[in-house]
């Protein structure tokens, strides 16, 4: 699930869609019919939007958890410290031959600094938005907000940086981050089905095969959620 779409992107999302202009188009709440056809239409969107999400996820994931288990598992490599990308290489060297490798580090510089920019972008208006809940930023204030945004969107990265030369250890901070995005993803779940009681019209609550799924998957992210954590602290083991 780290590999994929976690509690991170599932909350700044939102912030997505704000700034794409779903909730513009949708109009204020006036209460006419018209509002509410333009604001199903919106959640279409969204859901297809999650559809797809969930599909690249799970296929990509999937892919190469299985290559991963083929390949590395068999000789006994583990990635791990700073030589994680080199030994996730081998998932490509040792089938391609050694060619590969550049191939492998283009598209590993591709996807890492497609999420450094993503989380540049995201994470200071997820921070934003928690100060202001908060009281110490006016999120009503636009100027206040768009300060904050830019000030974290600065200040961020040079923290991350910080800490990677600290700490030294990819994995570990994969770790870390797991464990985070693991409570993160059960308070997402819990956020999710208050609003969805509180803050959703009856009228754009989904239907009842989308609440079995909403069901199913809010239980098994609380049980793998739990199992993860206590895994990793060493509470558990295989």
């Amino acid at each position: 699930g780290i590999t994929g779409v976690g509690a991170d992107e599932m909350t700044t999302y939102t912030y997505w869609c704000l700034e794409k202009g779903y909730a513009r188009w949708t109009g204020p709440d006036d209460g006419s019919e018209e509002r509410a056809r333009r604001a199903e239409g919106w959640i279409k969107v969204m859901r297809l939007d999650a559809l797809a999400g969930l599909a690249v996820c799970v296929l990509c994931t999937l892919s190469f958890y299985v290559i991963g288990a083929a390949v590395l598992h068999p000789q006994g490599l583990v990635p791990e410290g700073n030589e994680m990308i080199t030994t996730l290489s081998r998932i490509y060297t040792d089938t391609m031959g050694p060619w590969a490798e550049y191939l492998f580090l283009v598209g590993a510089v591709a996807v890492l600094f497609s999420t450094l920019i993503g989380s540049t972008a995201s994470v200071p208006r997820l921070w934003t938005n928690t100060l202001g809940l908060l009281g110490v930023v006016d999120w009503t204030d636009v100027r206040a907000r768009t300060r904050t945004i830019r000030i974290l969107t600065w200040c961020l990265p040079l923290v991350w940086t910080a800490f990677f030369l600290w700490v030294q250890s990819p994995v570990l901070m994969v770790q870390i981050g797991g464990i985070g995005g693991g409570v993160f993803l059960l308070a997402v779940v819990v956020a999710v089905w208050r609003l969805r009681h509180t803050g959703v019209p009856a009228r754009f609550r989904t239907n009842p095969w989308l609440t079995g799924a909403l069901v199913v998957s809010s239980a098994a992210i609380l049980c793998v959620g739990v199992y993860g954590v206590l895994e990793t602290v060493g509470v558990v083991t295989e």
